[in-house]
């Protein structure tokens, strides 16, 4: 079956080449394009507001209205633009998986339900209607042909809490292509944002929310800050839990909550908050990172991580899955969940042997390649593909 499509269906207009976004909007970018350039026909289905791609066949699905005209206008669009004897990916999302489910019984397809997300996987929080929503997320991993995660910790998530067999589920990991990093214009992060040669910059890249260990980032750089000079810490991502379309984004109250913490500890000239950045300023912040520091909590995969690994940064994270899953013991360094003192150890231990931060970051780059890069990753989907035709 060499024709694929994606279903990406959120309300939210979706940007195919995002110059802002999260890492699901990236990677659906990079996986599809990368799959038509090895000669598969791509489609995708979304709410899009890019018109064409001269690689991917784009179909824009108006999302619009109440519950039910969605899901009719979406099922109607879904017999339009789908053929028969093709593979049917469903990206992350529960409800926009039933329509997709009553093509399954009208069209000759094989139906995937692709997931990198912690949530609601890995995440306890109740959804506005949990009544309705698990008992359809169920339904619908239950009933396509194969589930594919990115990682151990997502599919023990998916067997514990979707009531799937192992049997059903295969690993893919996610996937980076540095070309687009190394090719891309960046914009002089130390230029615009006044950080001098000699300052060490500290990186965090993501959303400013509580499970990201953004208060254990504030709470080291006052360790680090107490210890040596010339060191700035650089939080750059949205200022909420949402990622912006437009580059704009909306403070949250965690946020003013992390600002007043970093006050407290007389962290102003230390510790710096972006809100959301461009592309081309995001790739610039990677070029000057002298280390990457991701100590999150709860992460179905950490697109920021591989970025930092494909720019050959020395990375340092929290031991726990899915992050020690792509930085091992010689490629970074791993902190126990919530020790402060040991994350701030693992910053000054790298400033102070430069050689070594060299080292590891090389090795992280040699890791990524192997594994994550989209290079490693097209040929197992490839193979995937090809192994649904024979089913």
């Amino acid at each position: 079956m060499r024709r694929i499509y994606f279903l990406f269906p959120t309300r939210s207009q979706l940007l195919f080449k995002p110059r802002y976004g999260g890492g699901s909007e990236i990677y659906l970018y990079q996986l599809s394009t990368g799959l038509a350039e090895k000669g598969l026909e791509v489609h995708i289905i979304a709410n899009l507001a890019t018109k064409e791609h001269p690689q991917v066949k784009l179909h824009h699905v108006d999302f619009s209205g109440n519950i039910i005209s969605r899901n009719l206008n979406y099922l109607s669009c879904l017999r339009r633009f789908i053929k028969d004897e093709s593979v049917v990916v469903i990206f992350d999302q529960a409800f926009g998986g039933l329509m997709p489910l009553v093509l399954k019984k009208i069209r000759k397809i094989k139906l995937v339900f692709h997931t990198t997300n912690h949530y609601p996987w890995l995440d306890d929080r109740s959804e506005i209607n949990p009544r309705l929503y698990w008992p359809v997320l169920r339904a619908v991993v239950k009933n396509v042909d194969l589930i594919v995660v990115g990682n151990d910790l997502l599919k023990q998530g998916v067997i514990e809490r979707g009531g799937v067999g192992e049997d059903k589920i295969t690993i893919i990991p996610q996937a980076y292509n540095p070309r687009e990093l190394r090719h891309a214009q960046s914009i002089d992060v130390r230029e615009k944002f006044g950080i001098g040669e000699d300052t060490k910059l500290i990186l965090y890249v993501g959303r400013i929310v509580p499970h990201k260990g953004i208060i254990d980032i504030i709470r080291t750089a006052a360790i680090v800050n107490s210890r040596v000079e010339n060191c700035k810490f650089f939080l750059v991502g949205p200022r909420g839990p949402h990622f912006s379309k437009d580059g704009k984004d909306t403070p949250s109250e965690f946020y003013y909550k992390a600002v007043g913490i970093a006050k407290k500890y007389q962290l102003e000239n230390t510790v710096f908050f972006t809100g959301t950045v461009s592309r081309e300023e995001l790739y610039g912040f990677y070029k000057e990172a002298d280390i990457f520091l991701f100590p999150s909590y709860k992460e179905g995969f950490g697109t920021a991580v591989l970025e930092a690994a494909s720019n050959s940064k020395p990375i340092i994270v929290y031991d726990h899955p899915p992050l020690n899953y792509i930085i091992s013991r010689n490629t970074g360094i791993l902190v126990p969940p919530g020790n402060v003192k040991k994350l701030a150890e693992a910053v000054l231990y790298l400033l102070k042997n430069p050689s070594v931060a060299k080292q590891l970051g090389e090795n992280a780059y040699g890791r990524f390649l192997k594994h994550f890069s989209i290079d490693a990753v097209l040929d197992k989907w490839i193979m995937l593909f090809e192994n649904l035709a024979t089913w």
